[in-house]
């Protein structure tokens, strides 16, 4: 099929296209434009939704597979505020930077409504560097990374901080009420939008509606170890993985004994309270989808789901990292504590608890990924993705798809479908180029260059993808070698045999990253 017939018969007429960050083509018209739904979760491992293994009920979420495609080879960059930063600019990048410009700020010039709720993680305050600054019309969410579900920190409206309102007040259910709303404003007008829902959970502190919890509790009453043989089997069943390509490694080095580990209710409950915030995410999913059939624009609206990394596995003390601090003032105003960290005899859920998963679980809701959140292993690096679009998909509905994307596309892929154009120059400002490549050859069934270079620097940990080979370094030790196309679990290091390829590929990140430089 020759190119323009193929878009006639895609519906997008003349369609720009993004290859490495240039921009070729004629802006598409303004009726064929999608609608773009961006939805991230927070801290959640590869196998956590229904629809990739998980024992946690996600119907909406599944229903959105079911009906679109899944990746089992998508990419963050290992961490909540880096992951969001390359999202928004196109760029491999820690921060989002003046010489960057995000995903509203292009669709705008390109007639695009915008707005955003929920997590922010790219400024201190919502006055500087805010989602309001950088091209969304209208914003509520938290502007730091993570908070209390019951009483968020630097929760704000467009620019002003707010409090969290009304005795039922939980942080995930009222990020899917605002992006209905907004949803119920843009349907007003008949130009498209581009909206961003990035929900906390299910990132630490372990906080959920009880009722929820005790519907998970006796799900996770045979522990971690089964949780992920359990799991394993259901992926390979579904079709998501298979036993020769996906071994499943031993368990990371850290996971205890479930059989000999005390304060075992304790530890069930904490998974179930995770599991319930997912549920809690979910059911806003599904919101955010009757939002868009109520107004009729479900058929014409691209959704994408994604998480940020993999499975966390930190475990909380201190104030953990600030997040805790108005909470604490909140419970000693009250003459109370907050119970911070690993406390067994103090059940997690709760307004007056701050705990965290930890890494035993993580291991688990990783399945069969090693490694966890801040490692650019796949398990901290490799995550979930969905994409839904009734009038657009070209895959069978239900697929899965072996090709690659990574964060850094999304960008070039909203460009691609808004008829828009990456600048040079924003607001006087010259704008460094765009990193990332269309995604929308493969939503439209064709396939992607399998040879083009993926980047991963985050905390000391570096990695290349290209072709069927991925290099790996912690800090300044040795670079291991894996073919991921044949054994995706990074069991076998083949650096030592083959030390051409682990020179090539390494050259590669070094070139991108001069000294380590996030640029």
């Amino acid at each position: 099929m020759k190119r323009r017939d193929f878009l006639k018969t895609l519906s997008l007429g003349a369609v720009t296209l993004t290859v490495g960050g240039r921009i070729l083509g004629a802006a598409a018209p303004k009726a064929a434009r999608p609608n773009i739904v961006l939805v991230m979760s927070d801290d959640m491992g590869f196998s956590d939704l229904g629809c990739y293994g998980g024992e946690v009920e996600t119907p909406n979420l599944d229903g959105l597979a079911g009906g679109g495609v899944r990746f089992t080879e998508y990419y963050g960059t290992a961490r909540c505020w880096p992951t969001r930063a390359t999202l928004m600019s196109g760029r491999y990048s820690d921060s989002l930077r003046d010489k960057q410009v995000t995903i509203a700020e292009v669709l705008k010039t390109a007639g695009y409504q915008t707005g955003m709720v929920g997590k922010w993680h790219l400024s201190k305050t919502g006055k500087v560097n805010g989602p309001r600054q950088r091209g969304f019309d209208t914003f509520y969410g938290t502007i730091t990374g993570a908070g209390s579900f019951w009483r968020p920190m630097t929760l704000t409206r467009d620019t002003e901080p707010v409090e969290h309102d009304g005795k039922d007040f939980y942080y995930t259910d009222k990020i899917g009420a605002e992006a209905v709303k907004q949803i119920d404003r843009f349907a007003k007008s008949d130009k498209p939008f581009f909206q961003y829902v990035a929900f906390t959970a299910a990132h630490w502190p372990l906080h959920a509606p009880e009722k929820t919890i005790q519907k998970y509790l006796k799900r996770y009453e045979t522990g971690w170890e089964t949780m992920r043989r359990t799991r394993y089997e259901r992926m390979i069943k579904m079709g998501l993985i298979d036993k020769k390509r996906w071994p499943l490694p031993e368990p990371e080095k850290r996971v205890q004994d479930w059989e000999t580990i005390d304060h075992k209710e304790w530890r069930i409950r904490n998974m179930a309270v995770y599991a319930a915030m997912i549920d809690h995410l979910d059911q806003a999913v599904g919101r955010i989808v009757a939002a868009l059939k109520r107004t009729n624009r479900l058929d014409d609206t691209l959704i994408i789901y994604t998480n940020d990394n993999g499975a966390c596995s930190e475990h909380l003390s201190g104030n953990g990292w600030g997040t805790a601090t108005n909470v604490i003032a909140w419970a000693k105003a009250q003459g109370k504590t907050i119970s911070m960290g690993d406390h067994p005899d103090v059940p997690s859920g709760g307004p007056y608890t701050f705990h965290s998963v930890g890494h035993n679980w993580a291991n688990a809701q990783n399945t069969p990924l090693r490694r966890y959140k801040s490692n650019v292993h796949e398990g901290g690096s490799c995550v979930p993705c969905i994409m839904h679009w009734p009038n657009g998909l070209k895959q069978p509905k239900g697929s899965i798809t072996r090709q690659r994307g990574h964060m850094v596309d999304i960008m070039s892929t909203c460009i691609e479908l808004g008829g828009a154009t990456y600048p040079k120059t924003f607001k006087g400002q010259p704008i460094d180029p765009n990193e990332g490549t269309s995604l929308v050859p493969m939503i439209t069934g064709r396939k992607q260059d399998p040879e083009r270079a993926y980047y991963f620097n985050h905390s000391g940990t570096h990695a290349v993808i290209k072709g069927d080979w991925k290099v790996i370094r912690e800090g300044r030790g040795k670079w291991e070698l894996h073919n991921i196309t044949k054994e995706k679990t990074e069991i076998t290091n083949l650096a030592d045999a083959m030390p051409e390829k682990v020179k090539q590929l390494s050259a590669l990140w070094e070139a991108r990253f001069p000294q380590g430089k996030k640029k």
